[in-house]
């Protein structure tokens, strides 16, 4: 049976309150409650535990399993990865409101991003020169639209790799045309999809799986609440 990648999106309306904070804790690991410690309360370091709480939710889901039988640590170059049961992969990207998940049996990357304006002078450290190229002929209305396709889809890539900044965004170049997206240089068997949620907001999933996503779970946050209490225990 082939086994699809799933998607979860999850929009926070409001900053959480310090007893909402304090029961996620209870469903992550001791380093990752003293990492959360360091930040200031704020979206950022809510985010980061949300997004750890949702890719637990994920995985359990997956996997027919319940959130102490989890262990995570980290690869070589940081990114975070299941130790304990082994046979699954996923991802984690959060910005403003929005907090994306990407579960697979391969390797996967997501990257979710809310449009914003830019200065398209620094682009060159993200964008090959033919990418470059090719936005300096785009019409201005639509720039900065096509920097965020591209943006999200270098970085869900990466994040799939799982090397981070130890690839330079700028050493590949991504296409998208007519809805076709194209890479060069050509890696085999990789396999990218995109999504605008609203005329603002994007993300992008990249994964070695021949399946195209097709089960996507949107959630608010009294969903979410409800949905993780299946997990305890």
């Amino acid at each position: 049976m082939v086994l699809i990648v799933e998607i979860y999106i999850l929009k926070i309306e409001n900053l959480l309150g310090t007893d909402t904070i304090n029961l996620l804790k209870e469903f992550v690991q001791e380093e990752k409650k003293n990492q959360l410690g360091h930040f200031s309360q704020g979206t950022y370091a809510q985010n980061t535990l949300l997004g750890d709480v949702l890719a637990r939710y994920a995985v359990c889901k997956r996997l027919g399993v319940k959130n102490k039988d989890l262990i995570f640590g980290k690869n070589a170059y940081g990114k975070p990865v299941l130790l304990k049961p082994g046979g699954i992969h996923f991802n984690i990207s959060h910005s403003g409101k929005w907090i994306a998940c990407a579960v697979d049996e391969n390797s996967v990357g997501i990257d979710i991003e809310i449009i914003e304006s830019i200065d398209f002078t620094s682009c060159e450290s993200i964008l090959s020169k033919e990418e470059c190229a090719y936005l300096e002929a785009l019409p201005q209305d639509t720039k900065l639209k096509y920097f965020y396709m591209i943006w999200t889809l270098k970085e869900s890539y990466v994040k799939m790799k799982g090397k981070g900044l130890y690839i330079p965004f700028n050493s590949f170049s991504i296409r998208v045309e007519n809805g076709n997206i194209r890479m060069e240089p050509n890696e085999e068997n990789l396999y990218f999809y995109q999504s605008f949620l609203c005329d603002d907001v994007l993300y992008s999933v990249c994964t070695k799986s021949h399946a195209i996503p097709e089960k996507i779970i949107y959630w608010n946050t009294d969903t979410f609440f409800k949905h993780i209490q299946n997990i305890r225990g």
